[in-house]
């Protein structure tokens, strides 16, 4: 399932305002754990990664939206 099609599951189920929401939250956690992970002791520091926080993002809304309003049509 691509970032659009999770949106507009998510969109379906609670409503254009509160995906955005939901998921804007959801992208900057991702985010903020990005970062401190790179802040923390002794880690060591490998070449730049590209990650798909929207897209993570997107997942962890669709997994917890599935536990609490039900299934969003896999």
């Amino acid at each position: 399932m691509d970032n659009k099609e999770m949106m507009q599951r998510l969109t379906d189920k609670v409503g254009r305002e509160k995906a955005i929401e939901l998921v804007l939250q959801a992208y900057n956690t991702e985010l903020v754990t990005t970062w401190l992970s790179r802040l923390e002791p002794g880690k060591p520091l490998g070449g730049p990664k590209r990650h798909d926080h929207l897209g993570d993002a997107l997942r962890r809304v669709v997994e917890v939206c599935e536990l609490t309003v039900g299934s969003l049509g896999r």
